[in-house]
C-alpha cells in the first residue's frame, strides 16, 4: 500500500477489521467510529431495514455500538461487547448518526430519525438522553455530526435545521448559529463536524 503524506504526517496502511455482521465482531452500514481510553474503539453500525428507505416501518437488524480493542499488528483487536437496539426507547436508535466520547469516557451518539443524543457509560449502560424534535434553539431536526471541544463541550450537526449547536455534556445549549443558504456562515443539509485544539469548528 502507497504512503500517502498529508499535512505534514504519514499515513501507511496497516490492515482491516471486521466483517459483514448484525453482531460481534462484524459491521453494518457502519457509519461513524469514536476512540475511548486506551485502545478502546467504537463503531456505530445503523444496520439494514427490511423495507429499503423507510426505515421506520419495521423493525430493523443491526442498529448499535459495537466495543473492540485494536491492536498494531493484525489479529490484535478484540471484540468486548456491544449495547443499543433498533427501537425508540430509552436508549434504543433508530437512525444513529454520529458518535463521539468525552472526558469521563461517557459515549454519546446522536439518532437522525428520534431528535436526540443518547448518553451511555464506556461499557454501553445506558444512561441518559436529550434533545428532542423541532426548529426552535435547542431542538434537531436529523442532528449528525457530534464533536466534542477542548472544553469538553458538545457540538452538534443540526442537519435539516442547516445549523450548528453547542451544548453541555447535560444538554444545556450554549450556542446556536447557521441558516439555511450559500453565503458565508450558511449551510444547506451539514453533517459531519471537527474541531481542533483551539476550539475552532470545522
Amino acid at each position: 500500500m502507497v504512503t500517502q503524506l498529508v499535512a505534514g504526517r504519514v499515513f501507511d496502511y496497516s490492515h482491516c477489521v471486521g466483517r459483514g455482521a448484525v453482531s460481534g465482531m462484524g459491521f453494518n452500514s457502519a457509519i461513524a467510529v469514536a476512540l475511548g481510553e486506551g485502545d478502546t474503539v467504537y463503531v456505530l453500525n445503523r444496520g439494514w431495514e427490511f423495507v429499503p428507505a423507510v426505515p421506520w416501518n419495521r423493525a430493523g437488524r443491526g442498529a448499535r455500538v459495537g466495543i473492540f480493542t485494536i491492536g498494531t499488528e493484525p489479529g490484535d483487536e478484540e471484540f468486548v461487547g456491544e449495547f443499543s437496539k433498533y427501537g425508540d426507547g430509552a436508549g434504543e436508535l433508530i437512525w444513529p448518526a454520529g458518535i463521539a466520547v468525552d472526558e469521563q469516557t461517557n459515549v454519546y451518539v446522536t439518532d437522525e430519525w428520534l431528535n436526540r443524543v443518547s448518553i451511555f457509560d464506556k461499557d454501553g449502560a445506558f444512561l441518559s438522553q436529550w434533545g428532542g424534535p423541532g426548529e426552535e434553539e435547542g431542538e434537531f431536526n436529523g442532528p449528525s455530526g457530534i464533536a466534542f471541544g477542548p472544553d469538553d463541550d458538545l457540538w452538534i450537526v443540526d442537519s435539516r435545521n442547516h445549523r450548528v449547536q453547542g451544548f453541555t455534556r447535560d444538554g444545556k445549549l450554549l450556542a446556536c448559529w447557521g441558516s439555511l443558504g450559500s453565503g458565508e456562515g450558511q449551510f444547506n443539509t451539514p453533517w459531519g463536524i471537527t474541531l481542533d485544539g483551539q476550539g475552532y469548528v470545522y
